[in-house]
């Protein structure tokens, strides 16, 4: 059988697997855009809405935004080298679920129920929507300086924000 040939069936066989897996593979579910968490995209408020919502660095420290996404914001808190905290915003409406840890919540920050999830994390529930949250890095932060981050963010603003609104049935 002549090189040429080979190379035919080759590319031929590799078109044809190729052509059965986009065929066969229900390839919608993974793929980026529609929704997120089988919600809306556009019910979902965009990370970048968050950015402006974070507290300022302190002398010494700078804030790094590491992701980025719809429902989602997060950034290192570092000083030096060294990272002191992760923080971040989530819109929970593509996880209800992450709401359910604030029913039994007695403490609360600027009037927002607050949660302890471990030794190393704080969380609010702003708005009954936004999940802020900040975990400790390395050597860590107590519960009261992970609590003055919390009330350092911009939770009146975070709870004035809306996701976009969905176009009326029929409107063009």
């Amino acid at each position: 059988m002549g090189r040429i040939v080979r190379w035919g069936l080759g590319l031929l066989l590799a078109a044809g697997v190729l052509l059965a897996g986009l065929l066969l593979l229900p390839i919608g579910e993974w793929l980026p855009g529609g929704t997120v968490g089988d919600v809306p995209s556009a019910q979902v408020v965009n990370g970048t809405a968050f950015n402006a919502l974070f507290p300022e660095a302190g002398p010494g420290e700078q804030l790094v935004y590491t992701q980025e996404k719809r429902g989602f914001s997060e950034a290192r808190l570092k000083q030096g080298d060294s990272t002191l905290a992760l923080l971040a915003i989530s819109d929970t409406t593509t996880a209800p679920e992450a709401r359910e840890k604030f029913a039994a919540s007695s403490e609360r920050i600027q009037g927002w129920p607050l949660v302890e999830q471990g030794p190393q994390a704080s969380a609010l529930l702003v708005a009954e929507r936004f999940q802020v949250k900040v975990i400790g890095q390395g050597a860590g932060l107590d519960p009261a300086q992970r609590h003055e981050l919390l009330d350092a963010f911009d939770l009146s603003g975070l709870a004035d924000l809306q996701a976009p609104a969905l176009p009326a049935k029929g409107a063009r």
